[in-house]
Order: structure tokens, then sequence, then C-alpha cells
């Protein structure tokens, strides 16, 4: 496994990357389409991840058609993620507290760049353990535009007081991906699908399958 390059700080996508909170989006989408008399599939959830909510409804308008009833499904959906949310919380995804570790205990600096918006992403973090976790979490509801654009990226690493260039950034979406690259960081792809990692390999310097791969790539470093 390759080492990685130097660098001062990291960067952390939070959906799909310290969260399995993708998994519920999903859940929810599909209950909710069901309520409207849709069937959606599973395979179409996955392509919106990583996506602003923006972009999210445009690709429900076009997948549902004219009839698609926006407020309806909304409402549904949120109503479902939050039973979600309250009897089972929110899972990490594997790897999480290794890779944190790893970070403080060599002094890297390290943040959270999210196309999620602000109250959603807290209570996530909140629900899974991490609501202290990151000192520095910058959502989409705070720059002017959401990924593929850098900003959110620029934002954390101007937070961090990190050049970009120095910046690691781990994602696991092709939109995240080209987010960190137009920011000009180190990219890493986490992505325990196959499928999609093949996908996305062509926008990231390393790809791996899950955070441990990415400790095991640190090493020893000082």
């Amino acid at each position: 496994m390759s080492a990685l390059p130097p660098f001062q700080a990291a960067i952390l996508d939070m959906d799909g990357l310290v969260l399995d909170s993708e998994s519920t989006y999903c859940a929810a989408w599909r209950l909710a389409a069901a309520e409207l008399g849709y069937a959606l599939a599973e395979d179409f959830c996955h392509g919106l991840f990583g996506q602003h909510a923006s972009a999210v409804e445009a690709a429900m308008w076009r997948e549902f058609g004219p009839g698609f009833e926006r407020e309806r499904f909304y409402q549904a959906a949120e109503r479902h993620w939050f039973a979600h949310l309250h009897t089972q919380g929110m899972a990490r995804m594997p790897g999480v507290e290794a890779l944190l570790d790893r970070f403080r205990a060599q002094g890297v600096p390290f943040a959270l760049a999210t196309n999620s918006d602000g109250p959603y992403a807290r209570r996530c973090l909140e629900r899974s353990g991490l609501g202290g976790a990151f000192a520095v979490v910058v959502t989409r509801d705070q720059v002017p535009l959401g990924k593929p654009a850098p900003d959110v990226y620029l934002e954390a690493a101007r937070r961090l007081g990190v050049d970009p260039v120095a910046c690691l950034a781990l994602e696991d979406s092709p939109t995240g991906l080209a987010a960190a690259d137009a920011a000009g960081m180190i990219t890493i792809l986490v992505q325990r699908h196959d499928n999609i990692r093949t996908q996305a390999l062509g926008l990231a310097r390393y790809a791996c399958a899950s955070l441990l791969e990415v400790v095991e790539m640190m090493g020893g470093r000082e």
C-alpha cells in the first residue's frame, strides 16, 4: 500500500465517509416514495449521494415526472428519517475512531466539510456520538456554492490556517472528489462499493475501501 505524501491537515466529508448516513437517507426516500405510489430503486438513491439538496430534487423530478408532489415527498421522507434517527441513532463508518485517533496522535489538525446543511450535520454528528469531535465543521449553508464547487474545502482549509495544497481530502463520491480536486487538495477516495470506487478512480490520487486503509497509509508519520 502506498504511503501518503507530506501533508499538514486533513479534511473529511461527512455523509458516507464519517457517518453511515446515506443508508438512512436512502431508506427514508424509498419509504416516502412508496407512500406516494412510486418505487424508488436503491441504485438510484446511491447515485444521488454527495450531491446538494437542489440536485437531488431535480433528479427526483426527472425520475417521478410532472406528478411529483414535492412537499408531500419531503415531509414523508423527513418523518421517516427522524424516526430512524430517534430509534436507531446514526452509525459511524468503520475506522472513523482509529483515523481520528491517529490524526490526534500525530498532531494533524482535521476538519469536516459537508454538502449537508448545518442543522442536519449537527444532528447527525450528535446522534453518532461525534458531536464534539471536529473543532472545524463547514456546511453547505455557510458558503456560496456546494460541492462540486470547492467552497466548503477552501473554507475548511482557511479555518485550519493551512494552504489547501497541503491538505488531505477524504471523500466517497465523485461530486466530493471534484470539489476537493478543484481546491487543489490531495484527494483520497474511500469507498466500500466496488462499482462506485471504479467509477471515481480517475478523480482521486489514492483509493481505499475503508478508513482503516487510510490509517495504514499514514504509518508512523511524524
